[in-house]
């Protein structure tokens, strides 16, 4: 094939112009390529995590309404072990502390709600098993760690319930001057809650009343 002077001109100017820079475009394609796959790979990851992770969540929950604690625990411990990273997970641990502490087994259900706590990757889940790790510590007289459980900031809208229970702590120990201090505080964020539960303020409010709060 021959080539006019002009096209020669012109072919010449783009294998300089490759040799320069194609190198780094060769490159660029190719990281753009492996970026490309890793998504739509981690996208079908995600969906076949979350898909197992739904069926196991359904095995949970009908074992839970069979009351089969043994095929509960298990289900959730393999929620647990093989889908962490999906909100399912947080939820069983729930779900079979809840069962646990049901059947006597507080072993189990503490081992449950701070599993919860250290892994769960919504805050809501979280938070509950933060409070209701701190009624757990309470039953079993471990004041000290109740607090320190207590004590760790919590989401905002779990605020108020995370101060009741720091109140509960308190009172637990006959310390009715700190309880009704949190008591208080807690009642104050409530108060001004317009989507509070009627009834979370109620018992609250038998709590703060009897320990002489106004």
């Amino acid at each position: 094939m021959h080539f006019n002077l002009e096209e020669q001109e012109q072919l010449a100017e783009f294998k300089a112009w490759w040799k320069q820079y194609g190198k780094l475009l060769i490159a660029a394609a190719v990281a753009i390529s492996l970026a490309y796959s890793a998504y739509v790979g981690y996208g079908w990851w995600q969906q076949r995590q979350s898909m197992g992770a739904s069926k196991l969540y359904e095995t949970l929950l009908l074992s839970a309404q069979k009351q089969d604690i043994p095929g509960t625990l298990r289900a959730a411990n393999d929620l647990q072990d093989q889908f962490s990273s999906t909100s399912y997970a947080g939820m069983s641990a729930l779900v079979a502390a809840q069962v646990a502490n049901a059947s006597g087994d507080m072993v189990g259900a503490e081992k449950n709600l701070r599993w919860s706590v250290d892994n769960a990757k919504v805050d809501s889940h979280r938070d509950i098993a933060r409070s209701r790790l701190v009624s757990l510590l309470i039953d079993k007289g471990d004041f000290p760690e109740a607090q320190k459980v207590a004590a760790v900031s919590v989401s905002k809208p779990f605020e108020a319930l995370m101060l009741e229970r720091r109140g509960d702590v308190e009172l637990a120990q006959q310390k009715n001057p700190e309880a009704r201090k949190f008591y208080q505080e807690a009642w104050d964020k409530l108060a001004k809650n317009p989507e509070a539960a009627d009834e979370a303020k109620r018992l609250l409010k038998i709590k703060l009343d009897a320990v002489g709060g106004r």
